[in-house]
């Protein structure tokens, strides 16, 4: 796991804007925190550096999921759980063995909510509040994979 502290919204998305660029089709990123922590302004970073428009990004807590497909870019598909039950029956009411066998990125918030149903191989976000703007994000790569982003000096807008 790595650690990397961010000192505000800006740079959290340059950051998952750089991870967005060492990312394959078929990922999956789950994301926790808190309330209010940057877990969307994360996956607007996510956007930007797929090449789509992180302006469109939003939450989809009421929606659950909102799909952002932009010519020649990696379709990325945002997962709010927050609503969900954990029960498997409501995450597939969402197409969820479509949405894990397609070509997309995947960005989930509230991942605990479908633990059981989440992919061995998803990458693990947490974000935590350290200051007015400041955050901690504690990322785990899975087995395999790397993200050299994380290894070189601090990534800056």
């Amino acid at each position: 796991m790595t650690t990397v502290t961010t000192q505000s919204e800006t740079e959290t998305i340059a950051l998952a804007a750089a991870i967005a660029q060492q990312l394959r089709a078929g990922d999956v990123i789950a994301l926790e925190g808190d309330l209010g922590a940057g877990k969307t302004r994360f996956v607007q970073g996510l956007a930007q550096g797929l090449g789509h428009d992180p302006a469109r990004v939003n939450s989809p807590t009421y929606v659950v999921m909102h799909e952002y497909e932009a010519p020649g870019a990696i379709t990325l598909i945002h997962v709010d759980a927050y609503r969900l039950d954990g029960d498997d029956d409501a995450a597939l009411g969402i197409g969820w063995d479509q949405v894990l066998q397609g070509d997309a990125i995947v960005a989930i918030e509230w991942p605990a909510r479908i633990a059981n149903m989440l992919p061995e191989g998803a990458f693990r976000v947490e974000i935590e509040h350290i200051g007015a703007h400041a955050r901690r994000l504690s990322i785990a790569c899975p087995a395999g994979r790397t993200l050299t982003v994380l290894s070189g000096p601090p990534h800056t807008p």
